[in-house]
């Protein structure tokens, strides 16, 4: 029987240090995304005359891989030693069939090498995996519904998130926000801002803000405005990444959403498509609970972008 008093208690820098010292021993596969971490260095030199901001007098730029970013690298490592994975059916597929991915993800990421070996199942007990697409076909998060802890991959990131990859779907990311909202998280850990106060507050505001956000773009598409006047009009300007990705990391790619909707009419059913109540997949089975501590898991789910 699980100590309730244990699981409720807040999760403070003991309790987390007892944790993964409880890990010593283990094997341990992270839980979490591909993302990547970017280092400016230089010099502050004065502070602008047009806004208190410091102006730096820049070095150098580096970008190095972050979270959870070697852990798809490291999939065909774990099958070979026969690791048992928890992976779902279209992320195996994509890691067998080893696509080409854009030359600006190579240069960071470096490309993952073919998955070849078999996959060892692995089915935690009391741990949900739910598809929640929109940032990526295969994307998931997953649910403790005992303790009411969401581990939310890259479903959230933050309220106000402007930049969107050219393959991420807005409609379908406010539509798994509100599922996941219904599921009444107790606390909420994200993949890039970790704990998270408020979980399903959090989730609708997120969800309301690019809900409104979708509508005021396709009201600007209505009366005729391009892309780049829609982009500085609501979107606050372009940002760098556009140009080192060639577009495919971009706010522009909001509006381009936006009007790939507005060609068709099917707006009403997406909307209605956020209704349908949260269908996640129960992974059960295991004779022994997994341990979950800030995003770290003893053998997890995982879910990889190419």
């Amino acid at each position: 029987m699980t100590d309730r008093s244990r699981t409720d208690a807040p999760l403070t820098a003991e309790r987390l240090l007892s944790l993964v010292r409880a890990l010593a021993g283990r094997r341990v596969l992270v839980v979490g995304d591909l993302l990547a971490d970017e280092f400016i260095y230089g010099r502050v030199e004065r502070v602008s005359r047009e806004a208190p901001v410091l102006i730096l007098r820049y070095d150098q730029t580096i970008v190095l891989p972050g979270g959870a970013g070697n852990a798809a690298g490291n999939v065909a490592a774990l099958a070979r030693l026969g690791m048992p994975i928890c992976l779902a059916p279209g992320t195996e597929s994509t890691l067998r069939a080893q696509p080409e991915i854009q030359l600006y993800r190579r240069s960071i990421w470096g490309r993952p090498p073919a998955l070849e070996s078999p996959i060892v199942p692995f089915v935690p007990s009391g741990f949900e995996c739910a598809h929640t697409p929109g940032h990526s076909d295969d994307h998931h998060v997953v649910w403790d519904a005992e303790t009411g802890t969401l581990f939310s991959g890259d479903l959230w990131l933050a309220i106000r998130s402007r930049v969107l990859h050219s393959s991420e779907d807005p409609y379908e990311i406010v539509a798994s926000l509100r599922r996941a909202a219904a599921l009444s998280p107790s606390r909420m850990f994200d993949a890039h801002r970790g704990l998270v106060e408020n979980p399903v507050a959090a989730l609708n505001a997120k969800a309301d803000w690019l809900g409104e956000m979708m509508e005021a773009i396709a009201r600007e598409i209505a009366e005729g405005r391009g892309d780049r006047e829609i982009v500085n009009r609501l979107l606050e300007g372009e940002y760098r990444s556009a140009y080192i990705s060639a577009g495919d990391y971009s706010r522009r790619n909001l509006v381009k959403a936006a009007a790939t909707i507005a060609d068709r009419s099917d707006r009403r059913a997406r909307s209605a498509y956020a209704l349908i109540p949260l269908k996640a997949v129960a992974i059960a089975g295991s004779t022994k609970k997994t341990t979950m501590a800030m995003g770290f898991q003893v053998s997890a789910s995982m879910s990889v972008k190419t």
